[in-house]
């Protein structure tokens, strides 16, 4: 494989492999090192600037802003969606989430629901046992993506497997 940067690569047929070659993720790595490096010497120099800035500048400056401001405003929705007009269970003094098309009837407390990111996190999901007043824990992992306003849930923590669930409608 040739190791020029400015070699033009065929990205759909590079993004549907399921696995890389230690070339193949090399070349993705210098390629992200390459974007992180131009825009963090872009903003240092923004930064460091003191005089007035110019036109080109400004329009740089804002656009980056408002590319913030659309990343932040999907992040809500999204993370909105999940959560909106969902079916609400009490047990005791406690609400909860219920998952739906999972094995079992798994329950999240609607405290936690809130405070997912990318990074895989440890949370107790509740289930009922044969007795009706009775709850049951299981730890499980959980994150969110931005793509998707589903729950990734790895059911074992330690063989790490995410699947998408959803909460139950609100009827």
């Amino acid at each position: 494989m040739d190791k020029d940067p400015n070699e033009i690569l065929d990205l759909e047929s590079f993004s549907k492999k399921e696995t890389y070659s230690t070339e193949d993720k090399q070349l993705i790595m210098d390629r992200l090192n390459e974007e992180r490096l131009a825009q963090q010497s872009a903003k240092e120099a923004i930064e460091s600037k003191k005089g007035p800035y110019t036109e080109e500048e400004k329009k740089k400056i804002l656009d980056k802003l408002n590319e913030k401001r659309l990343s932040t405003q999907k992040r809500e929705e999204i993370q909105k969606s999940r959560t909106y007009k969902k079916k609400i269970y009490k047990f005791g003094n406690k609400e909860f989430y219920k998952f739906k098309n999972m094995e079992r009837e798994y329950y999240i407390e609607i405290e936690v629901c809130n405070k997912f990111s990318a990074r895989p996190v440890i949370v107790t999901l509740f289930y009922k046992t044969v007795s009706e007043y009775e709850l049951k824990k299981k730890d499980i992992l959980i994150k969110t993506e931005i793509y998707t306003d589903k729950f990734l849930i790895s059911m074992d923590t330690i063989r790490v497997y995410f699947k998408g669930y959803s909460l139950e409608d609100d009827k």
